[in-house]
């Protein structure tokens, strides 16, 4: 298995057991990302796990998909509005089985897949290790909103890579997909990791540097 996907599958796991300490009225609160409450956020997770299953499968599964969400928000819904019409009608213990069993298939089949197996997204197509990154990126940040509610403090772990891969390899599409003209090669990233590691990206120099 890639280590993305045994990263994703750690970051699912710490998330559960956050949500394992939800009382039943916790779940039905709003939390500070665009009020979604707990539900919210595992059903959305889990719709686009159900999504990213598609895209496994291939092109033609994923337009479906994709042609779904298109018609969707044309008709004015909202993305947390499509996950309550699609999952609405399943509890707090059905939608948890539910997102645990999908998250656990769509990793091992991501482990399964060719690493340079091209999937099919909304926007430029991923290799299978970006692919990953990006379920892992979506569990960790949606996540945070979880640990905001319960004012718990988050114990970083070395995980958090992940998301530092994801800044450094969209760089210069940021500012593509907004139809910018990228400003000059990307800044000298030194960060030091959880764990003490240092993590360096980029070409170094004195002016463009990012360090944390």
């Amino acid at each position: 298995m890639l280590q993305e996907g045994i990263d994703l599958l750690a970051e699912a796991k710490d998330l559960d057991a956050i949500l394992d300490t939800l009382s039943e009225e916790d779940w039905n609160r709003e939390t500070t990302f665009m009020e979604w409450t707990p539900w919210d956020v595992v059903a959305h997770l889990h719709f686009f796990d159900e999504v990213s299953m598609a895209s496994l499968v291939g092109p033609d599964a994923f337009a479906v998909s994709q042609k779904k969400l298109i018609e969707g928000m044309s008709a004015g819904l909202t993305g947390q509005e499509m996950a309550r019409k699609a999952l609405g009608h399943h509890d707090v213990e059905a939608l948890l089985a539910l997102w645990k069993k999908t998250n656990d298939e769509m990793v091992a089949q991501l482990g399964a897949s060719d690493p340079k197996r091209r999937l099919p997204w909304f926007g430029p197509d991923m290799g299978v290790p970006m692919f990953t990154t990006a379920r892992f990126m979506e569990t960790w940040a949606h996540g945070q909103a979880i640990y905001d509610l319960l004012n718990v403090e988050r114990t970083p772990t070395d995980r958090i890579k992940n998301i530092v891969a994801i800044g450094i390899r969209t760089f210069g599409w940021t500012f593509a997909n907004r139809k910018l003209e990228v400003p000059g090669p990307p800044p000298y990233v030194r960060l030091t990791a959880p764990s003490g590691e240092i993590w360096e990206y980029n070409d170094e120099n004195d002016t463009e540097r990012i360090e944390g």
